[in-house]
C-alpha cells in the first residue's frame, strides 16, 4: 500500500500537515510534543476508523486542536482517498479495507493481544480458516474414521480441546466396554491380539462338528430301532388285551349257551300253548261275526263275496252273530296276546342262547390257533430288555450330543466375544487416533506450525537484515528473544525492535507493504542507524511501498539514504527537511 498523501488539519497536536511521500520511507521528526504521534494516529484513524484517545464518536470533538472548531484528515493511496471531518466524524472511504491493516499501523498491537487473540490472528494471517470443513479434510488425511469424525466435528467450533476431550472420553468408554466384555484390564498390546478362551472340548471346531454329526446319526438310527421295538411291544400288548377280551367274551357266551336247552324247551311249550288256544279265539271271532281266518273278499270278475277256507274258494254266507260269543271274545283276544308275547319272548331267549352257543364255538376254535400268554410274555421280556438297552444308549448319546452342542455354542459365543472385543479395541484405537489428531500435538500443532513457520522465518530474516536480536513466536504464542527471555522481560528498546520486526513481517506476509513505526527515538546510537539501514534495504529490495517512521529529535536529521525522505515538524506544522534546506 503506497501512501501518496497525508493531509491533516487541527487534529490533536497538529495544526497543519501536508506530507507527500517522495520515497518509500518517510521519517517524520521533531521535538517532543510537536505532534508526531498525532500524525500517526491521524493516518490510523483515516485508514481503519480506529481512535486511540476517545472511545465514542460523540467524543470526536475532543480530538480537535485546542482553540479550533473543525478539522479534517485525508489519506490518499494513488487516486483513492479516505477522509474524516471533525468534529462530526463524517467519513468517506475509498481505499479497500483489510482487517490486518491495524497491525502495520500500530507495531505494538500484536504484543498487546492475549494468547487466543494472537493464535486467531496468525491463523487468519496465513489463511487458515478453522472451519469444520478444514478440520474434516485434515482428519481424513490422517486416516481417522469418517463416522467418528462427524461425531466430534461440531465440538471443534468450541475449540480443539473440547473436541479432543470428547474423543478421549469415547476412547475411555470403549475401553470400559472392552473390560466389561472380557473381564480383563484393557491394554492396547493385549487387546490387539486378545481371543476369548474356548471351553474344554471345543478347541477343534471340525472335530466337534464331526462328533455332533455322528451322535445325531447314531441317535437317529437307535431311535428308529426303538420305535420298531415299541411297535412290537404294542402289538404284543394288543394281542394280550385281545385274548383277555376273548376270554371274558367266552365266559359270557358260555353262560348264555348253557341256557339253550332250557330256552328251547320253554319256547316249545309257549308255541304249543299258543297253538292250542288260537282255534278257540278263531271260533269266537266267527261266532261273534268278527274277522276270522278266510274272511270274505270280492271276486275280481263278478264282485261276489268269497271265503278262502282250506285252500278252497266258497261263496260267503254271512253267519248269524252270537251275542254270548261277542261278549267273551275280548277276553280271549287278550289271552291270545299274552300267549303270543310269551312266545316271542321265549323264542328270542332261545335264539340268543343259540347265537351265543355258535359264537362260543367260533371263539374256542380261534383261541386254539393263537399263541398263549406265556409265549407272548417271553417275547415281550426279550423285546423290552432290548428297548431298555437302546433307550439307555440314546440317553447317553443325547447327553454327549448336548455337551458337544453346548461346547459348540460356547465356542461360537467365544468367537462372538472375540469379534466384539476386537470391535471395541478398534473403537479405542480410532477414538485415540482422533483425540491425538485433535490434541495439541496433532492438527493444532500442524496449524500452529503453518501459522508460525512463515512469520518466524520472516522474523529470522529481519533479524539478519537489521542485525538486531532474533525474535520468535513460540507455539504457546509467547514472544521470546534469542537469549530465551520472554517479551515481558525485554528492555524498552528491545521490545520496540521486536514490535517493529513483527509489524514488518505482518506487512510482508499480508502483502500490505505498509509499515508505521512510532516512537523510534527509543533507539539511540548504532541501533537507530541499523533501523534506517534496514528500512533502506527493504526499500532497495522493493519489499515495502510505504514506511512512516516517527522519531523525536532536537534538530532535523543530517544525511539520509536516498530511499528516506524526512519531514520536520515545526510550530505544529510539517514540511520536508530537503525543502527547508
Amino acid at each position: 500500500m503506497q501512501l501518496t498523501g497525508i493531509h491533516v488539519r487541527n487534529f490533536l497536536g497538529i495544526r497543519a500537515a501536508d506530507i507527500i511521500p517522495a520515497t518509500p520511507i518517510s521519517l517524520v521528526c521533531g521535538p517532543n510534543g510537536a505532534g508526531k504521534s498525532s500524525i500517526q494516529e491521524a493516518v490510523r484513524m483515516a485508514l481503519t476508523e480506529e481512535t486511540v484517545r476517545v472511545g465514542l464518536k460523540k467524543e470526536y470533538g475532543q480530538l480537535l486542536r485546542t482553540g479550533t472548531e473543525s478539522g479534517s484528515i485525508v489519506v490518499s493511496v494513488g487516486p483513492q482517498s479516505n477522509s474524516i471531518v471533525l468534529p462530526s466524524g463524517k467519513a468517506t472511504k475509498a481505499i479497500p479495507t483489510d482487517a490486518r491493516t491495524p497491525f502495520v499501523l500500530d507495531a505494538q498491537r500484536f504484543a498487546r493481544m492475549d494468547v487466543k487473540e494472537r493464535r486467531s490472528f496468525l491463523f487468519d494471517l496465513m489463511g487458515l480458516k478453522l472451519g469444520t470443513d478444514l478440520v474434516r479434510e485434515r482428519l481424513l488425511a490422517r486416516k481417522c474414521d469418517a463416522k467418528k469424525i462427524e461425531a466430534v466435528l461440531p465440538l471443534v467450533r468450541a475449540g480443539f480441546d473440547a473436541a479432543a476431550k470428547e474423543a478421549g472420553g469415547k476412547a475411555t468408554a470403549a475401553k470400559g466396554a472392552w473390560r466389561e466384555l472380557t473381564g480383563e484390564t484393557y491394554g492396547s498390546v493385549k487387546a490387539a491380539n486378545w481371543v476369548a478362551p474356548l471351553p474344554a472340548g471345543a478347541e477343534d471346531p471340525e472335530e466337534l462338528a464331526s462328533l455332533i454329526a455322528e451322535s445325531e446319526d447314531t441317535i437317529k438310527v437307535l431311535s428308529t430301532e426303538a420305535g420298531e421295538l415299541q411297535r412290537q411291544l404294542g402289538d404284543i400288548d394288543a394281542s394280550a388285551r385281545q385274548r383277555a377280551q376273548r376270554t371274558s367274551q367266552i365266559a359270557e357266551l358260555r353262560a348264555k349257551a348253557e341256557l339253550l336247552p332250557k330256552a328251547q324247551d320253554t319256547a316249545a311249550r309257549a308255541l304249543a300253548e299258543r297253538d292250542a288256544f288260537l282255534p278257540k279265539v278263531e271260533a269266537l271271532r266267527a261266532a261273534a261275526g268278527g274277522k276270522v281266518a278266510g274272511m270274505p273278499c270280492a271276486c275280481p270278475d263278478c264282485g261276489a263275496a268269497l271265503l278262502f277256507l282250506a285252500g278252497q274258494l266258497a261263496k260267503y254266507e254271512p253267519a248269524k252273530v252270537d251275542p254270548e260269543a261277542a261278549g267273551r271274545l275280548p277276553e280271549y283276544e287278550r289271552s291270545l296276546t299274552v300267549l303270543e308275547n310269551a312266545l316271542k319272548s321265549r323264542t328270542a331267549e332261545r335264539d340268543a342262547a343259540d347265537t351265543a352257543a355258535k359264537q362260543l364255538a367260533l371263539l374256542l376254535d380261534e383261541a386254539k390257533s393263537e399263541a398263549t400268554d406265556s409265549a407272548d410274555d417271553v417275547e415281550r421280556q426279550t423285546i423290552a430288555s432290548r428297548l431298555e438297552a437302546i433307550q439307555c444308549s440314546i440317553t447317553q448319546f443325547g447327553k454327549d450330543l448336548d455337551a458337544a452342542r453346548a461346547s459348540q455354542r460356547a465356542a461360537a459365543q467365544a468367537g462372538e466375544i472375540t469379534k466384539r472385543a476386537g470391535q471395541h479395541h478398534a473403537d479405542v484405537a480410532a477414538w485415540d487416533a482422533l483425540a491425538e489428531a485433535l490434541g495439541p500435538s496433532g492438527i493444532p500443532a500442524d496449524l500452529l506450525s503453518e501459522a508460525l513457520d512463515p512469520i518466524n522465518e520472516r522474523l529470522a530474516a529481519a533479524a539478519n537484515e537489521s542485525e538486531w536480536m532474533r525474535i520468535g513466536i513460540e507455539k504457546d504464542m509467547s514472544i521470546t528473544a534469542t537469549c530465551g527471555r520472554p517479551y515481558a522481560l525485554l528492555s524498552e528498546s528491545e521490545k520496540w525492535r521486536a514490535d517493529a520486526m513483527i509489524a514488518e513481517a505482518i506487512s510482508r506476509l499480508t502483502g500490505l507493504r505498509l509499515l508505521v513505526l512510532d516512537r523510534a527515538d527509543v533507539l539511540i546510537g548504532p541501533e537507530r542507524d541499523r533501523l534506517l539501514y534496514w528500512l533502506d534495504d527493504l526499500a532497495t529490495a522493493d519489499a515495502i511501498d510505504t514506511a512512516l517512521i516517527f522519531m523525536s529529535l532536537k534538530s532535523p536529521p543530517g544525511a539520509l539514504p536516498e530511499s528516506i525522505t524526512s519531514f520536520w515538524i515545526a510550530d505544529h506544522e510539517v514540511g520536508t527537511v530537503r525543502e527547508a534546506a
